[in-house]
């Protein structure tokens, strides 16, 4: 009897649709599996966990609500906090580093708040389809230790900045 006075009950795992946290497609396009990617750091998930899209729009906008707290010089990718602490990346193309720029045009700042569906890099599509190892961009959860689940979107073709890409529910704290 005097157990149950000082036994707390640990709070279980949070699931309930609240807890999760929507990423939104930042391009309009078809949605492809990470492990079809072809760059084995994202196909074998060593950078995170997510999916990738085909992009059939010219811009990347914010997936999430956020702070930009990485954007590449050559506008190849962008990486944004969320006011929960995920950390997501997008990744316009495969090798498009070497492109050096070309065919990149930042429209956002660094450091700066951004909110879902902003535009913050525009790209030249046509010139990335051409000159891109794949035009296939990955979008994911870069700390994995946070996130308890990850679900990608049941659909196969979104719309940037109105579509869900994925769902992630994050850890509960540890303290709980």
């Amino acid at each position: 009897m005097i157990a149950m006075l000082f036994w707390r009950r640990k709070k279980s795992i949070p699931s309930h649709e609240a807890d999760w946290i929507r990423i939104q497609a930042p391009f309009s396009g078809k949605t492809v599996p990470l492990t079809e990617v072809p760059d084995p750091v994202f196909a074998q998930k060593m950078v995170g966990d997510g999916v990738a899209i085909l992009p059939e729009s010219d811009r990347l906008l914010s997936p999430v609500a956020g702070t930009l707290t990485h954007l590449f010089p050559t506008g190849h990718a962008a990486g944004i906090t969320t006011d929960e602490g995920l950390e997501i990346l997008v990744h316009i193309g495969m090798n498009t580093v070497e492109l050096k720029g070309d065919g990149f045009t930042v429209l956002a700042t660094p450091g700066k708040r951004v909110e879902v569906g902003e535009p913050i890099i525009r790209i030249d599509l046509e010139k990335l389809q051409r000159t891109a190892k794949s035009m296939m961009s990955p979008v994911v959860v870069t700390n994995m230790d946070r996130v308890e689940k990850i679900k990608p979107a049941a659909s196969s073709v979104v719309q940037a900045g109105t579509d869900e890409l994925l769902r992630v529910l994050p850890k509960p704290p540890k303290d709980q």
